[in-house]
């Protein structure tokens, strides 16, 4: 037991005294764009990781691992090394591109900048460029919050680029954007896209805009420099050239060679390589006349808007309407290769096919009707020398109707007038006329208190009735709103020589209804009944005197 209760003893002596060792290992890895004269524009990975206190740097270009000391040189303006070493392994080809285009440093003296970038500045009309913009900000320029800065948010960039077609290509945003450091900056990009040019000559990337909320309290603007860009015209291109520029390849497809007549065969042309691929339009392809062709559906896969290996198919929908053996011709796309400087001509295959008579009896039968017609429409016929039309002599309608049916709409009109004339107006200016469409006025006015009455609302009608009346005087002398009084009653009144018993009922009914609006009524009915009575007789006799 003494035994036993020694060894743990000294096994926890050991343990007290022991020095635990921590295994601890971290990385940073940084990309960053880096460019030749030979092999143009690159990306490079950086890898630094320290693991239990060595540190081991790491860099690679197109998966392959490069001596960072080569890297180092190279941004310090040698990179006649870095060139031999990419180009003897085969990790780079040397390329024709010019010389890389970025834009000056904008706005640095307050802390920020756009940086403008282009894979080249020389191209050819239909030709594809590569364009990117960075923000760049001071690390000093940023709000803190305790041990970490906080970049600022951004807006999405204005641009503009006239002459270029443009395929934009996402950047994350957000919370998502990527940050990186760049010395005493960060910077992040802000656009990238490709551009396609449309016309030749000497043209302008505008400034691009962009806002952002400087250190999160108010916002500020910055703008990039124009970019210059030198497009060249394409040499005199050959007959049925379409605009195609890039490297690409064409070929055809179809799925049934031998079928009958009526069915369907589906035909596809398809067109791969780089370069302006989205833009390429349907080939001239001479179908045989017999074929039925319907419009093609056009798909495509752009790859970084046709730079890399893209892919776009035109298919077909061909519908042989009768027997026998065709041919769909060889289909040929031109392009222009700015490499080599040349136009290219790419052709599809042949196809034979062997069209079948048809097994349904019907349709063949109608087919041969439809072929032969149509070949007689091609021949030429003779002039026919007789006739089966026959002269007409006697006359379709008699003369004596036909000067009845000219004249009557004419004597029609002016019986009408007459009698709007003279009987018209010597009904207009009749009593019965003038208290018949008195009366109707004055229906009209006092058609919402006459609701009043059927839904016994005693205190609605009498504002009803003193509306109306108002509503009257005011349409009827063209007085304001503003200007309604008992004055401008007995003014108007006054002066268009209305009598004045009537104007005294009118001003009276007005007082009236002004009091029973607030005063209690023993026959509400009743006498709702006799205020709307009074009301059409007012207005009647106002209409009949003004008339």
């Amino acid at each position: 037991m003494k035994k036993i209760l020694f060894i743990l003893f000294l096994g926890f002596c050991f343990l007290a005294n022991a020095q635990f060792q921590i295994n601890t290992s971290s990385s940073i890895q940084e990309s960053f764009r880096l460019g030749t004269k030979k092999l143009g524009a690159f990306y490079v990975t950086k890898i630094e990781q320290n693991n239990n206190g060595e540190k081991s740097k790491k860099c690679i270009i197109r998966g392959k691992e490069i001596d960072c000391n080569l890297i180092s040189k190279c941004q310090k303006g040698n990179c006649d090394e870095l060139e031999n070493y990419l180009i003897k392994n085969k990790i780079l080809e040397i390329t024709n591109t010019p010389q890389q285009n970025k834009s000056v440093k904008q706005g640095n003296k307050s802390g920020y900048y756009i940086s403008g970038y282009t894979d080249k500045n020389k191209l050819y009309v239909g030709e594809q460029i590569y364009v990117e913009y960075s923000f760049y900000i001071k690390k000093s320029e940023l709000a803190r919050n305790r041990t970490y800065l906080i970049p600022p948010d951004i807006g999405r960039p204005e641009t503009n680029f006239n002459g270029f077609w443009v395929k934009e290509k996402p950047v994350k945003t957000g919370r998502d954007r990527d940050w990186k450091e760049d010395g005493e900056y960060i910077k992040t990009i802000i656009y990238r896209g490709t551009l396609t040019a449309q016309k030749s000559g000497k043209l302008i990337l505008d400034p691009t805009v962009l806002e952002f909320v400087y250190k999160r309290r108010n916002t500020r603007k910055v703008n990039s420099k124009s970019i210059s860009l030198t497009v060249e015209p394409l040499p005199s291109p050959p007959a049925n050239f379409n605009g195609a520029v890039g490297n690409m390849s064409v070929k055809s497809e179809i799925d049934n060679t031998i079928i009958n007549a009526n069915e369907a065969i589906t035909y596809k042309v398809i067109i791969t390589g780089t370069g302006n691929i989205e833009l390429i339009e349907p080939l001239a392809i001479e179908f045989p006349e017999d074929f039925e062709v319907y419009d093609p559906k056009i798909t495509d896969k752009i790859f970084d808007g046709g730079r890399k290996r893209s892919i776009k198919t035109f298919e077909y929908l061909l519908i042989p309407r009768y027997k026998g053996e065709y041919i769909i011709p060889s289909a040929s796309l031109i392009v222009y290769n700015p490499k080599s400087k040349k136009y290219e001509t790419k052709k599809t295959p042949q196809h034979n096919l062997i069209i079948k008579a048809n097994t349904n009896t019907e349709d063949e039968n109608s087919t041969i009707n439809q072929q032969i017609i149509k070949t007689e429409k091609k021949d030429i016929h003779y002039i026919f020398t007789t006739t089966k039309l026959k002269e007409i002599r006697d006359n379709i309608l008699n003369k004596n109707l036909f000067i009845l049916i000219f004249f009557l709409p004419i004597f029609l009109i002016i019986l009408l007038w007459m009698h709007n004339t003279i009987i018209g107006k010597t009904d207009t200016n009749s009593s019965d006329w003038k208290n018949k469409k008195a009366n109707k006025i004055a229906l009209k006015r006092l058609k919402y208190a006459q609701n009043c009455i059927n839904n016994n609302d005693f205190d609605s009608f009498f504002e009803e009735i003193e509306k109306s009346l108002w509503g009257y005087f005011a349409d009827k002398f063209k007085v304001s709103i503003a200007d309604l009084s008992k004055e401008t009653v007995s003014t108007h009144f006054y002066s268009n020589a209305v009598d004045i018993n009537t104007e005294k009922q009118f001003i009276a009914l007005l007082d009236e209804c002004e009091f029973a609006r607030y005063a209690p009524a023993s026959n509400k009915n009743a006498q709702m009944g006799d205020i709307l009575n009074k009301a059409k007789h007012i207005i009647i006799e106002v209409e009949t005197a003004l008339r």
